[in-house]
């Protein structure tokens, strides 16, 4: 049995050829045949069966998102706990938390959770706290400045919003006799607990210049010090670190492991500048100079529209399927001193230990996996297609669609001839709600239009991207049939008037 899919403008027909034969005619019983009443030996039938068009439906509420979230919010941390989330960041004289139900809208409280003068030593410059649970109890990590030195500080409370004390009044967790910064926790799944940190540039002279480096230290289970002295981490040794002039930066860690490696991100240059970018770095144990390559940025900007991202920290999604970033971007670019927004992008482990993100993101990206109730179907399907190797594709294969990675130009994408197709096959019946459809975000080859076709049944037509490059198409299921389960998705791409070829770089299937 083939099918074929005809494209005839407000519908579309699947024709549906049936053929059988035999290997021998049956024999002649009659001594004469009229040859009108002649039969041949196969008999060829066509069944024609019309797909039913459905309207896109309206996108589902608190479903997406797109950056920037929400303004002044410079070095970002945020927690989740119970079904709220709070954003903590640079505060200045005092720190205050921003509450949220969906990644999207945010609230203040007005009241502060912790203030400088509260802590006995602090006096201000507030920066870049991160909050954790920990043994049934949330602590507060922070750097200050006090009489002459930024030193780190970390306050307790029962719960994520309330009034939080420092450990020690008066005292801070860790103060040496030079500025330290930018302070972040990892807990081990052994239990062991580690500190890193920045030894900022304003106390730090490296080979005549001054340099902020990371560091890191084991602390003890009850937060009373440090165990062992502090290691060097990383510090700014390839060009695209080298951007700031006299000054250098390696700052803004954060450490998470993934399948038994160690991954450190971390911010170069000078956070008031289009240079500013994050980095990785990777290790086989939580304490050692971590491994870098020529160029191991994860997160730059364009030096047009995004610029700045940086100081990021680990968000994992509520199911725990997916990683993402938060981070900040200059709130007016391409000026750099115009105040910082919260941004969020998925962050992937590659199969060979590698790191992307997908960003700076710009356009609508569906919210983390279980957020709201809503999913992505990562697992669990098959996919086959037609799509041809372009000339401009210099990596062009269907995985790159489930990659997670939407933020594609002219690699780790798949690339379509008019009507090349991508059909995906569930493993069993599933609850899909929305479809969305990434192109390469380079213009020049983003597709006029696409169907949806659902289940060879249902038909979603002309689908056309508009927009900013590398906006999507959301298919929105919303009016198949009540209680339809999908088992197939079949997209068609046609192209844009003069183009030979069009490329897909994402594919989302989003469930309920």
């Amino acid at each position: 049995m083939k099918g074929l899919i005809k494209r005839l403008g407000a519908g579309a027909l699947i024709v549906l050829t049936l053929c059988s034969c035999s290997a021998n005619p049956p024999a002649d019983t009659t001594a004469q045949t009229d040859p009108s009443e002649e039969t041949t030996a196969a008999d060829t039938t066509e069944e024609v069966i019309p797909l039913t068009t459905i309207d896109n439906g309206m996108m589902f509420n608190n479903s997406y998102y797109t950056n920037n979230l929400t303004d002044g919010t410079a070095d970002p941390f945020i927690l989740k706990h119970g079904d709220t989330y709070y954003l903590y960041c640079t505060g200045g004289s005092q720190y205050k938390v921003r509450t949220s139900k969906d990644l999207v809208h945010w609230t203040v409280q007005n009241t502060p959770i912790l203030k400088l003068s509260d802590t006995g030593w602090a006096k201000e410059k507030g920066w870049a706290p991160e909050m954790y649970e920990y043994n049934g109890k949330f602590y507060f990590i922070f750097s200050a400045k006090g009489e002459k030195y930024h030193s780190i500080d970390i306050a307790v409370c029962d719960t994520p919003n309330g009034v939080f004390k420092t450990l020690n009044y008066g005292k801070p967790f860790f103060s040496p006799d030079f500025s330290v910064i930018d302070a972040s926790l990892f807990f081990d799944d052994d239990g062991r607990i580690y500190f890193y940190y920045s030894k900022d540039c304003s106390t730090n002279i490296v080979n005549g210049k001054k340099t902020s480096q990371t560091w890191g230290v084991e602390v003890k289970p009850d937060f009373s010090g440090i165990i062992g002295e502090p290691i060097l981490i990383s510090t700014p040794e390839y060009d695209w670190e080298l951007k700031s002039g006299n000054t250098l930066w390696n700052e803004g860690p954060v450490v998470f492991k993934q399948n038994g490696t160690y991954y450190l991100l971390y911010s170069a240059n000078y956070y008031v500048s289009q240079y500013y970018s994050v980095g990785y770095a990777t290790s086989d144990t939580p304490l050692r100079f971590f491994d870098k390559t020529k160029d191991s940025r994860i997160l730059s900007g364009n030096g047009d529209t995004v610029t700045g991202p940086g100081h990021c920290n680990i968000l994992r999604s509520p199911d725990g399927t997916e990683i993402y970033v938060v981070y900040h971007v200059h709130t007016v670019p391409p000026n750099t001193d115009k105040g910082r927004s919260l941004a969020i992008d998925r962050l992937v482990v590659r199969e060979d230990g590698t790191l992307a993100v997908d960003g700076p993101s710009e356009v609508k990206r569906p919210l983390p996996s279980g957020a709201n109730g809503y999913f992505h179907l990562n697992s669990g399907f098959t996919y086959v297609g037609s799509g041809e190797k372009a000339e401009f594709a210099s990596k062009s294969d269907i995985k790159y669609l489930f990659d997670g990675i939407a933020n594609s130009r002219l690699t780790d994408i798949y690339s379509l001839d008019e009507g090349g197709y991508v059909e995906i096959k569930t493993d069993k019946p599933e609850n899909i709600v929305s479809v969305w459809v990434y192109p390469s975000s380079y213009e020049g080859y983003r597709p006029d239009s696409v169907d949806v076709i659902i289940n060879g049944q249902y038909v979603i037509e002309g689908l056309k991207f508009r927009g900013d490059a590398g906006n999507p198409v959301v298919a929105n299921l919303r009016y198949l049939p009540e209680g339809t389960l999908v088992e197939s998705i079949k997209i068609v791409a046609h192209l844009a008037d003069g183009n030979d070829y069009a490329a897909f770089s994402e594919i989302i299937m989003v469930t309920k």
